[in-house]
């Protein structure tokens, strides 16, 4: 008996493995894969170059500067791409970004966002990149609220307001002088 109670125990063992290794097993994303580059290029409605200046929520949504727009159209100096749909609730198919990485971008619009996932052809740069680059490339639009991106646009931004303030600031000494000159 003892030896057909091991021999029972064995095969029941065996089937449970079976019916494992026999099961389907989920798939990660429900994606093909992303053609080559050229291809891509073509195809895709959005294709920009940028290098990612921040990531958040454990790298799922970056801000980019945007280098070059190669289809869609003109495109801001920054932009924020999300890496999945929700990048707060991470799911199987978010894309994760590292700040400082130069990235070929492939998101989709959706609700007025840029959404990429690892189902798109978005790709860290590789200089073999540049022989795919269209005629037509863009660079971006200036930053909607115009911030100055060197130095000196930064000072000549500052110019009218400080020159104002030293115009009335004088005109405000220039009569608290005459003023006390009267007095005495």
């Amino acid at each position: 008996m003892d030896v057909a109670r091991r021999l029972g125990r064995f095969v029941s063992v065996g089937a449970v493995i079976a019916a494992l290794v026999a099961a389907p097993v989920p798939a990660f994303a429900d994606c093909q894969m992303a053609p080559p580059i050229e291809e891509a290029v073509r195809t895709a409605d959005l294709v920009f170059v940028g290098t990612v200046t921040s990531v958040a929520n454990g790298g799922r949504s970056a801000s980019v500067r945007v280098d070059e727009a190669w289809r869609g159209g003109e495109m801001p100096a920054e932009v924020t791409v999300l890496g999945g749909t929700d990048p707060a609730q991470p799911m199987e198919d978010d894309r994760s970004f590292e700040a400082g990485v130069r990235y070929v971008f492939f998101p989709l619009a959706i609700d007025g966002q840029l959404v990429d996932n690892i189902c798109t052809a978005t790709t860290p740069w590789v200089g073999d990149f540049a022989a795919v680059r269209p005629v037509d490339t863009q660079t971006p639009a200036p930053t909607a609220a115009g911030a100055a991106t060197r130095p000196l646009e930064a000072v000549a931004d500052l110019a009218l307001p400080l020159l104002t303030a030293l115009l009335i600031g004088g005109t405000a000494l220039a009569l608290a002088f005459a003023v006390g000159r009267r007095d005495t």
